[in-house]
């Protein structure tokens, strides 16, 4: 019954902390306007991408190579929204709210409350993503072939690479925590970072070999290259870093390295809430 009750109120504080964010996204704006907003938003980062393609690489843009850019760039939607909104949520409550001492004195776990207010940049993201997919297969010559056998590994896997994601997001709140108002720049840097070494625009094996050997360490790139085998119905991608690795190997090293990012998440992000209160910073605002 005990446990029972726990659950019930773990859940009831990520849905209300989830319907919070996406207030606070939306800007309390009318629903149908926000949503004709997060329709639009995707197909204009499409447009970017199609010119980037053709104008960039020209007559050596191969179908291949369109499917493995294209399909990085959609699954990176996931990345950047998450990882941006859950570490920013500590900026926007105590630096232009101010409420984040309410919040932390109030009855909820304050780890769950971080892992709701990802939510709302998770169903933005979630909207580009299925705009993307389907402007793609209408506008572009992309492929997707992916068999009915292979729907429940892809949906695995998928979900795999969002909670990693989240995990992720919450050591780097838990970072912001003791950080100035100048911290929010971590969150595109390292964003940025993992645009370059997981494969996103171009293959790992393009990278020097020292890189490759950091790239292949990190969950996102199995993430990646798993969505991309499944979606094409291939054995392998064209990123020969992955050649000689099964799909299978892959969901295993993403579930081992998700297993692990939850531990630490949760050890750090107690760990850096303990240390922040104990300099008496957790309210502390930088403005300037």
């Amino acid at each position: 019954m005990a446990v029972t009750d726990t659950l019930k109120r773990s859940a009831k504080v990520v849905r209300s902390a989830a319907w919070l964010g996406w207030q606070l996204e939306s800007n309390w704006a009318d629903p149908a306007i926000f949503a004709i907003i997060t329709i639009i938003r995707p197909l204009a980062s499409l447009l970017i991408i199609i010119f980037m393609f053709r104008f960039a690489l020209g007559a050596s843009a191969s179908a291949d190579l369109l499917n493995f850019f294209f399909i990085g760039n959609t699954v990176y939607l996931f990345v950047y929204n998450v990882l941006f909104g859950i570490s920013q949520v500590i900026f926007e409550d105590r630096e232009h709210y101010e409420v984040i001492k309410y919040i932390y004195i109030s009855p909820v776990n304050w780890y769950l409350y971080f892992i709701g207010r990802g939510f709302a940049r998770l169903i933005i993201a979630g909207v580009s993503c299925v705009v993307s997919i389907v402007a793609g297969l209408i506008f572009l010559p992309l492929k997707f072939n992916m068999t009915a056998a292979a729907v429940p590994v892809f949906a695995f896997s998928f979900l795999l690479g969002i909670v990693s994601i989240f995990f992720m997001g919450i050591i780097m709140c838990a970072l912001t925590l003791v950080m100035a108002r100048h911290g929010n720049m971590m969150s595109e840097s390292i964003s940025g970072i993992f645009f370059i070494l997981c494969g996103i625009i171009y293959p790992i094996s393009a990278l020097p070999v020292w890189l490759q050997k950091i790239s292949t360490a990190i969950p996102i790139s199995y993430w990646l290259e798993i969505s991309r085998r499944l979606i094409l119905n291939t054995d392998q991608t064209i990123d020969a870093a992955w050649h000689g690795v099964s799909t299978a190997d892959l969901v295993y090293r993403l579930g081992f390295s998700t297993a692990v990012l939850f531990a630490f998440s949760v050890v750090f992000f107690y760990y850096m809430s303990m240390l922040a209160r104990a300099k008496g910073i957790i309210d502390r605002t930088t403005s300037y």
